[in-house]
């Protein structure tokens, strides 16, 4: 779920990261989204609706589904002002300067852009500590995965480039059980 909710940011924020799932493995998980004053440990409730001008919100848990259902208000609107998501490239230097090409359609169009799930926004005052839990789960499973807390593009890399073979499930059901709490 991280990299599909990486496009979402490049485009809202202008910020760097790849685009859709590439065609081959993922090398960096990237989360980006406005860094907040200060991380601490705690649940913190997301904030509502009115504070984000009421936005929909990923869910780590949701469905691809559920995921394309929330994220097409804001494809449609993309396409309607020239700007067909479709066609971003698959780097962070093209997914850069597409985002800049297009942000016009950005703007007109961020209202309707959903945000990332709450465990994963840099605004949850447990920002930090979800990402450090998520990372030991992910390790004590078999990834080799490294944290990252400096690094405003990703909170963790992989720390190898030999992962076990059900890599991609054991990062999802480490992000359900650690980061999913914070959704409810």
């Amino acid at each position: 779920m991280a990299l599909r909710l990486v496009v979402l940011s490049v485009l809202a924020f202008g910020v760097a990261a790849c685009s859709s799932p590439p065609p081959a493995a993922p090398q960096v998980a990237s989360l980006s989204t406005p860094a907040s004053a200060s991380a601490t440990s705690g649940t913190s409730a997301p904030p509502s609706a009115d504070a984000d001008g009421g936005r929909p919100r990923h869910r780590v848990d949701e469905t691809a589904e559920e995921s394309q259902r929330l994220i097409e208000p804001w494809r449609t609107c993309m396409k309607d002002h020239d700007a067909d998501v479709d066609t971003q490239p698959n780097s962070i230097e093209g997914a850069e300067k597409w985002s800049a090409d297009h942000k016009a359609a950005g703007d007109a169009c961020r209202s309707k852009l959903p945000l990332l799930p709450w465990g994963m926004d840099r605004e949850n005052p447990a920002y930090q500590d979800n990402m450090h839990k998520w990372v030991q789960c992910m390790n004590d499973q078999g990834m080799h995965v490294v944290e990252t807390p400096d690094n405003d593009e990703s909170p963790w890399t992989y720390g190898s480039d030999t992962q076990p073979p059900n890599a991609d499930k054991i990062e999802h059901d480490c992000e359900v059980a650690i980061l999913g709490p914070s959704d409810k």
